[in-house]
């Protein structure tokens, strides 16, 4: 029994011994910490060949997505050219046939316009993965997409000059203003219809012009007192019709707060008045009438050949008072789509003025690939404008005029009788004429007469005409009659007569500088000239500039290039795509 015992003792004994002594080695193995690096370096690696994986996938995708998008840029920039003659559609297939691609190409869309065409296309692949897959990951996608356009930048412009009297003074150059700016506006327009930085030369020498033609419109708008837009252009209005001697508008205030002239509404007619004559001078003269009527001073509309825009400068002249508004309002009407019925009627009818290419013009303020611009000149600063007031434009006057015997009857209604201007006689009951029969007297003696004595003696006076039946025949003039013939400076003078003309000048630069920001809010690029000018005429020209780098101070040396300048700039904003 106690052998028994002492046996079991000794295998409990080494039974503790070895469980201690696994037990110890686990403490060691747990605190161990050789190798710990390697687990952690192969998770790391698994990790990097799994990234790795992807990267390269990734990479596979990217590939043929470049491939694709490569393709499709060709593609669509060869099918939307201008100069392409073949089928814009066919042209993006066959480039995507040649490249093996054709299967991937999912859309082709081309569309014309007047002077533009845009080429739409898609093209999608499904890349399969090599790696990405163990994640669930089976393909990726690569897709393709553009457009491509090109258009002709059609530009419209307004070319406003001053052609007031003060042009007719000497500049420093040594010529006259108007030979200035002669020159200057010539080169323009030459350069706006050849681009200035082209210098292509014919066989013969002679400058090759670069632009597409039909692009570029130039109006050139003449303005003084007032702007002549000739009878063609004036046909198209609703005009008041007091008389239809001169082409010409008076605008209310209120008018210069739209860039449109409105086609529906009735616009008033300049008088065809002289109010620059002296009262002195009893006969009107045409030179210093409001609306001057002489041909190189209408508006030449949307014309699309510099030769012919260069003869309309060469005969530009001078003379008159300054009305820059006047110019500005008409070189932003020009450019606004309310213009465009006009524009239309001239490119169809009659002489046909303008191209039928551009019988849709002026466009849409919004419309892509077009550019409006007003270059717009002075040489000084504005002046009068003298309109006639309301009560003075129409209807019969009251003068009388005997045009055979050369006499001017004047009524005076204050005290109902007439005056004969020829000889200043007053109190006469009737006008100068034989039309009036026996009622024509002239008076001849006033005697007093008495007759009775006394408290029965009554005295009165008698009054001796004399008859007389001079020739020709006299007749009631019209207002319109009255300023055919007669300055209204004359006019104011006559006995009992008032002044029938108003002088706008207080208010014409707020009315200019209304215009040029309406111009400016519709997308108009405004640049204006101030040639010879002061300074608070500059500051007045600056202020309507699109900004302080579309204004010029121009001398006669250098006119030409604040010209040329301009044209370089509109041709570097041109919208070519």
């Amino acid at each position: 029994m106690e052998h028994h015992v002492d046996d079991l003792d000794m295998k409990n004994h080494a039974t503790n011994k070895h469980w201690a002594r696994v037990t110890n080695r686990l403490a060691k193995f747990r605190q161990d910490e050789r190798g710990s690096m390697i687990v952690f370096s192969l998770f790391m690696l698994i990790l990097m060949l799994m990234v790795s994986g992807m990267a390269v996938d990734l990479m596979r995708a990217e590939t043929q997505r470049a491939r694709l998008q490569s393709t499709l840029d060709r593609a669509v920039l060869a099918g939307a050219s201008l100069n392409q003659a073949l089928d814009s559609e066919a042209v993006v297939r066959d480039y995507f046939a040649k490249a093996g691609l054709s299967d991937y190409l999912t859309k082709v869309k081309v569309t014309p316009g007047d002077n533009s065409k845009s080429v739409e296309a898609s093209a999608f692949m499904e890349v399969d993965s090599y790696f990405m897959n163990m994640l669930g990951i089976n393909t990726l996608s690569a897709p393709a997409g553009g457009t491509a356009e090109e258009s002709l930048s059609d530009i419209e412009i307004s070319l406003v000059v001053d052609v007031s009297g003060s042009m007719g003074s000497y500049s420093s150059s040594g010529r006259r203003k108007i030979a200035d700016l002669i020159l200057a506006a010539s080169d323009f327009v030459y350069l706006m219809q050849c681009n200035p930085d082209d210098a292509e030369l014919d066989e013969a020498g002679n400058p090759v012009c670069t632009v597409d033609p039909d692009t570029v419109s130039v109006s050139l708008i003449p303005y003084a007192e007032q702007v002549s837009v000739g009878k063609r252009i004036m046909d198209e209005f609703l005009v008041t019709n007091e008389h239809s001697a001169s082409y010409c508008m008076d605008f209310p205030t209120l008018a210069f707060s739209s860039t449109s002239i409105s086609l529906s509404d009735v616009q008033q007619r300049t008088g065809n008045h002289d109010a620059r004559s002296r009262s002195n001078d009893s006969t009107a003269s045409d030179l210093n009438r409001t609306c001057q009527t002489q041909d190189y001073r209408t508006i030449t509309p949307f014309g699309d050949d510099w030769e012919v825009l260069q003869t309309k400068i060469e005969a530009l002249n001078y003379g008159g008072y300054t009305s820059i508004d006047l110019g500005m309002k008409w070189g932003t009407a020009m450019l606004d789509p309310a213009f465009r019925p006009v524009v239309n009627k001239l490119a169809t009818t009659g002489a046909k003025e303008v191209i039928e290419k551009f019988k849709n013009r002026p466009f849409d303020f919004k419309s892509r690939g077009m550019q409006k611009v007003v270059v717009l000149m002075t040489d000084g600063i504005n002046t009068s404008q003298y309109e006639l007031k309301d009560g003075f434009r129409s209807g019969p006057s009251p003068l009388y005029y005997n045009a055979d015997e050369d006499v001017l009857s004047v009524y005076q209604a204050d005290t109902d009788d007439f005056t004969y201007m020829h000889d200043g006689s007053t109190g006469h009951p009737v006008p100068y004429g034989d039309e009036w029969g026996n009622n024509n007297y002239t008076l001849e003696d006033v005697q007093r007469v008495c007759t009775g004595r006394g408290w029965s003696r009554t005295c009165w006076y008698e009054t001796t005409y004399t008859e007389v039946h001079p020739t020709g025949t006299v007749g009631q003039m019209t207002y319109p009659e009255v300023w055919e013939k007669y300055p209204t400076q004359y006019f104011d003078a006559l006995p009992g007569m008032d002044n029938p003309v108003t002088m706008n000048e207080s208010n014409k630069n707020s009315r200019l500088d209304t215009i040029c920001s309406e111009a400016k809010d519709a997308g108009i690029e405004v640049f204006t000239i101030g040639f010879e000018t002061s300074y608070s005429s500059s500051l007045v020209m600056k202020s309507c500039a699109s900004s302080e780098s579309h204004h010029f101070d121009a001398t006669g040396l250098n006119l030409s290039a604040a010209f040329t300048s301009i044209a370089r700039e509109i041709h570097e904003l041109r919208l070519t795509h």
